[in-house]
């Protein structure tokens, strides 16, 4: 499939060349041209550019692998450490992980890797350059969740900016129950359609659970969860001014607009999630300081 994306001309031929690299709170091994796995703090991510993932997209199409694309933000975050069902999601195997915030983004600063603002990867920035990607090269992209009146507003604004586009929906009202009749009846849409690119957007953590349980059952190359993408793109919710995203700011943007439903998750969520990091930073500093206290006794004994 050829690559015709015009703002991607350069990301087909870049390759991630650094090493496997370990810092005092964490650990990137590469596993793939362009994304790595970086573990800290008891969890994962692989943080790339938009450029980087829409080469993904191509790549698995193009060769018919299958990838599926969750995303971690605080919220996400929270509720990983809080779920253990959700964890099981996070950690199958297969599952790559992008960086929803730029919160995340520090940690992994704070941590000792290397990362940049570009790698902040939000689908109010993310979506317009997929699509605009998926027109290009003819991909077929299908999208469930949200109200259907959402859902259709949205797909047509999609259409209107990328005329040609191939994309079609199913809203997110129906049993989601694992192998239900109704999601049964979804997997069969989604696969009459001959998807390319699949867009889950539940809301964690039910569009972890639905992929989780159904995704065997898809044909897509590549799934994305995407939570509430397409409320933004039909206007149902407003958009933060891009600074505010680039800056960090887009809770606050959110919370002033609907503090009844943000509170909780803005205002006491990070404050239990840093015990969770706090907690596995000093487990992880015990475990190393055991482990170098073995090693000194060892060579002890081999000197002695």
């Amino acid at each position: 499939m050829c690559m015709g994306m015009s703002m991607n001309n350069d990301a087909a031929s870049v390759a991630v060349t650094e090493a496997d690299q370990t810092t005092a709170n964490g650990r990137v091994d590469a596993v793939s041209e362009r994304l790595q796995t970086h573990e800290l703090l008891g969890f994962k991510l692989h943080p790339g550019t938009i450029s980087d993932y829409i080469v993904l997209i191509a790549d698995a199409i193009k060769n018919q692998q299958q990838q599926t694309v969750y995303y971690h933000n605080l919220h996400s975050l929270y509720s990983y450490f809080t779920t253990k069902r959700l964890q099981e999601c996070y950690d199958s195997k297969g599952i790559t992980i992008l960086a929803d915030g730029m919160p995340l983004i520090w940690l992994l600063k704070l941590a000792g890797f290397n990362a940049s603002r570009e790698q902040r990867v939000t689908y109010v920035d993310f979506i317009w350059p997929m699509m605009e990607a998926a027109r290009d090269n003819n991909w077929k992209v299908y999208h469930v969740g949200q109200e259907k009146s959402i859902q259709e507003k949205a797909l047509q604004t999609i259409r209107e900016r990328f005329p040609g586009l191939q994309i079609e929906g199913h809203d997110g009202y129906f049993d989601m129950t694992d192998n239900s009749e109704d999601s049964q009846r979804v997997v069969e849409s989604i696969n009459n359609f001959e998807t390319d690119l699949l867009l889950v957007g539940f809301g964690a953590p039910k569009q972890e659970y639905w992929l989780d349980a159904h995704r065997q059952h898809i044909n897509a190359a590549t799934v994305f969860t995407c939570g509430a993408c397409m409320e933004y793109v039909a206007g149902a919710v407003k958009t933060p001014p891009r600074w505010m995203g680039k800056a960090g700011l887009e809770w606050l943007y959110r919370l002033t607009e609907n503090p009844r439903r943000f509170a909780f998750r803005y205002l006491v969520e990070p404050l239990i999630l840093g015990l969770f990091l706090a907690r596995n930073g000093i487990f992880k500093r015990n475990s190393r300081q055991n482990s170098a206290r073995s090693g000194e006794q060892t060579d002890k004994r081999t000197s002695g």
